[in-house]
C-alpha cells in the first residue's frame, strides 16, 4: 500500500502555536513521502469572491523534511495529480473546517483513502475546528479520523 503525509498550509501568518508547529515537524519524520502545500493569494478565487482574506505570507512556519514535495495553491483543496497513485494520504494542517475538509473530500473522490490526523489539525478558532471534525465524520466516516 502506498501512503503519504500531506501538511496543509502551515504558514507563519496562519499558525502561531509553537507547540503545534513542533508537532508537525516531528510528525513528518515518520513518513517516507511528504507533500506540503502553501496557500498563495495570487489569482485566488477565494479572495476574488471575498470568502477568505488570504495569508500575509507564503513562508512555512516549520522546516519541511529534505525530501518533501512543497507546492503552492490558491484554492481550498491541496489535492494535486501527483497524489493519484497513492492508496492512502494522511492529512494535517490548517484549517480543519476549510482546506483540510475540502482536501479530504477530494482525495476520497479520487479513490484515495483520506486519514485526517485530528490532533495535527487546527482552525482559526476551536468552534470551527470542532465543526470541521463533525462534517468530516459525516462525509468521510469516523474510521478515517485518527
Amino acid at each position: 500500500m502506498r501512503k503519504a503525509l500531506l501538511i496543509i498550509d502551515v504558514q507563519k501568518s496562519s499558525v502561531k502555536d509553537e507547540g503545534f508547529i513542533n508537532k508537525i515537524e516531528q510528525l513528518q519524520q515518520n513518513y517516507a513521502i511528504v507533500f506540503v502545500s502553501r496557500f498563495v493569494n495570487e489569482n485566488s478565487p477565494l479572495l476574488r469572491f471575498k470568502v477568505f482574506k488570504g495569508y500575509e505570507d507564503t513562508e512555512l512556519a516549520f522546516k519541511p523534511v529534505f525530501h518533501a514535495h512543497v507546492f503552492d495553491k490558491n484554492i481550498y483543496s491541496s489535492y494535486i495529480k501527483e497524489m493519484q497513485n497513492f492508496d492512502e494520504i494522511h492529512l494535517c494542517g490548517a484549517d480543519t473546517d476549510a482546506c483540510v475538509y475540502k482536501t479530504a473530500m477530494d482525495l476520497m473522490e479520487h479513490n484515495i483513502r483520506p486519514i485526517v490526523l485530528t490532533e495535527y489539525c487546527i482552525s482559526e478558532n476551536e468552534n470551527y475546528h470542532k465543526m470541521g471534525l463533525e462534517l468530516l465524520k459525516r462525509n468521510i466516516g469516523t474510521e478515517n479520523l485518527k
